[in-house]
This record gives structure tokens, sequence and C-alpha cells, in this order.
């Protein structure tokens, strides 16, 4: 069983700690910095635990005159910007992190002390990108969308050489948006035993069922888009859950946590305490006379609420075909003495 785990800003991720859960603001804030933190409050007041933007520049990233160019220009903010987010999310309790597209990128966020770098499933093959955030000693979560078992191996072996060790795994499906029949959430797993390292689930679908079953397969990370206006054009809005969407995918979330308790089996107090009112015990059928024999005729299993100390039906086997030493009132519960 994989039991690492890492702190991201206050918050652990990891074996056995509550599922890390995301808002993904990516560029649905359209570059406009007050939607920025307009979305980053509803995201706090919806329960998530961190809130993330992508940080690109386009020249870097993208060939001219190509959709993605277009639709990420100019959808970057300023260092000072960046700043003054992550002070604000602070302030509501949320942690703020990026995405970064680039090298140029990822050394603007690492300036700005960022508690986190998220590794697009675009970006996952891009190893230089990677080996830069992870000597930055930052916790790294890496989307694997896009990867071949090639890829992960080379991932792997790549990762191994680093000494920061504040890395995570995200299970993804690259498709906008993803239907179930290409989830292959058992794959969770999967990743789990490949890496040995705390492994997620970006969520590409509609809705939030996909989320709240990763959680269940172990995922210890959700991103899931967010939106002001899912109906909005452009970006992400159509794959994105609204504030009241997304605060009930964390309710989902945190009472899947509470179902799934223990990788063990564990008896709670409460249901110890009512194994002796619901459990049956060997209790006469009717008078048993001395030396008769004990068999199902004069044998019966009943409940008894105020029982103190009985013998349960297993130790039947123990009485059967043998001999009564003494007489056996009718409904009288056998004891050891009766062995």
């Amino acid at each position: 069983m994989n039991k690492k785990y890492f702190k991201i800003g206050k918050k652990y991720v990891g074996h056995n700690k509550k599922t890390f859960i995301i808002a993904e603001i990516g560029i649905n804030h359209g570059g406009k910095f007050a939607t920025c933190k307009k979305m980053i409050k509803a995201a706090a007041r919806s329960g998530a635990d961190s809130v993330k933007i992508q940080t690109i520049n386009v020249d870097e990233s993208y060939m001219p005159n190509t959709l993605s160019y277009r639709q990420f220009k100019n959808k970057s903010f300023s260092n000072k910007q960046l700043l003054e987010l992550k002070k604000y999310s602070k302030k509501l309790n949320v942690i703020f992190f990026s995405t970064p597209g680039d090298i140029k990128s990822l050394k603007k966020l690492i300036k700005i002390k960022v508690p986190a770098i998220k590794i697009s499933s675009g970006l996952a093959t891009n190893l230089p990108l990677i080996g830069s955030a992870i000597k930055s000693m930052i916790p790294v979560i890496i989307s694997t969308g896009l990867s071949l078992k090639h890829d992960l191996s080379v991932l792997k072996k790549f990762i191994k050489k680093y000494k920061n060790k504040k890395i995570a795994i995200l299970k993804c499906t690259s498709q906008y948006p993803a239907p179930a029949e290409d989830l292959n959430l058992n794959s969770i797993e999967y990743l789990q035993k490949k890496f040995e390292l705390p492994v997620g689930f970006s969520d590409h679908t509609i809705g939030d069922h996909a989320a709240v079953i990763a959680v269940s397969k172990g995922a210890k990370i959700i991103e899931k888009h967010f939106t002001l206006n899912k109906f909005k054009k452009g970006a992400d809005h159509h794959i994105s859950l609204e504030p009241k969407e997304f605060k009930t995918m964390v309710n989902k979330i945190r009472l899947t946590e509470k179902m799934l308790g223990k990788k063990t089996l564990v008896v709670d107090k409460k249901i110890k305490n009512k194994r002796k009112k619901y459990l049956r015990y060997i209790t006469a059928k009717r008078e048993i006379k001395k030396g008769e024999t004990f068999s199902f005729e004069n044998i019966g299993f009943l409940r008894h609420a105020k029982i103190k100390q009985g013998l349960e039906p297993k130790f039947f086997f123990s009485l059967e075909n043998k001999k009564s030493k003494t007489r056996i009132r009718k409904n009288q519960i056998f004891r050891k003495k009766h062995l």
C-alpha cells in the first residue's frame, strides 16, 4: 500500500488524508483580474481546498495564428497580479497555484513562491519543464491524460532522480467532455502501483459522478473545472461546475470519505455493544432430562437481550449426541458447565 503523503500549503495530500479538491479556474476568467478574484471567492465558499489557474506565455507555448495561441493570448497575469491573487486566496483560506505552460511561466511562478506546480497532460512528456519544476522543491502534480505506458515508465524513471519527493500523479482522460466509456477509473489503482505516489483524478466529464467514483477508487486529489457560468462561450466553461454544483460535489466527496473508512475491518463500539442483544444463543427448546441426548429436537438458538453470558451456536457441535449431565429447564440458556 502506498503510504506517502506531503503538504501543499497547510493541506496534506496522500495516504490517510482527506481528498485535496482543486477548483480548476484555468482561463475561465477570460484574462480579467476582477473576474478571477470573484471566481476564487466563489470556489472558496464552495468548499475547494485550492484554486488553480493557467499561466502561459503564448509565444513560448504555441505556434502563431493557431487556435490555442488565440485562446491563451492575454489570459495570463503579471507577477504583481499573481501575488495579489495568492494573498487574496490565503485570506479566504484557499490555496492558490498554477499550471505553467513553459519554462518562462514556470520561473514566474517560482519567483512568487506558489505552493504547488501543476503539469498538464500536454506537458507530461516535457521533461525539461518537469525537471525544472521538481528542482524548485515545490510540490508537483503531474497529469497523465495523453501519456502512453512507455511515457509513464520514462516519467517514473526521470522523477526518481530528484530529491524532491513531493510529487503526485493525476489520472486523466484528455477529452472535453470525456465520455463515461473512456474514463477507465480502475487505472487509478494501476497508477498507484506504478508510481508508488499519491494519485488523483483530473475530471473532464459533465457533472460530478466520476469525481466521486474516483475517490472511492483511491484518488487523493480531485481537480474539477470551475466557472461562474457554464453556458458562457470559450475556454472550458461547458465542462465546468458552477459554485452550487461544485459545493454539491465537495459534499458528496466528504460523505464518500466517511463511508469508505479504513482498509481493514473495523467494528464500531456501538455495534460491539449490540452483539449480545442481536446474536443467538443455545437454548433448551423444552425441558431436557438428565441423561437425555442433545440434538436439534431439544436444542434451539434464540435471541436473549438481557443475557450476560451464554454459549454461541458454534458450540452446538460440542454438545450434539452427548448426554445431559443435569436437568435443564425450557428456555434455559446453555453455559460452559453444560459442555
